[in-house]
């Protein structure tokens, strides 16, 4: 069983919770890019691209913006979820996997 569980761990969850984090990377890269004029807001594939990833985590960052309301410009909500889904994917789904009996 424990081989089971550490294989989804290693094939199925890990490389997800890397993807989010790429995801959340980019998205913030973009809205940097948006907010200094060097991508313009209304370029189709840009614009596109920034809605999809939005569309993908604004469901992960609004429980995080209810919690702690962003401070003036500076939203904590992206940083909060980087260190989530990093203690997640980095110690604490391992920490399990090494405590399962057998």
């Amino acid at each position: 069983m424990q081989e089971l569980a550490f294989a989804l761990y290693q094939y199925f969850v890990y490389p997800i919770l890397t993807l989010i984090l790429f995801a959340l990377f980019a998205y913030v890269i973009m809205s940097w890019l948006f907010m200094f004029n060097v991508l313009s807001p209304y370029g189709q594939i840009a614009r596109q691209v920034y809605s999809t990833l939005e569309s993908v985590l604004e469901p992960l960052l609004r429980p995080i913006r209810n919690t702690i309301p962003p401070l003036g410009q500076l939203d904590l909500s992206v940083f909060i979820l980087a260190l989530l889904i990093l203690f997640f994917r980095d110690w604490l789904f391992p920490q399990l996997l090494i405590a399962m009996p057998g």
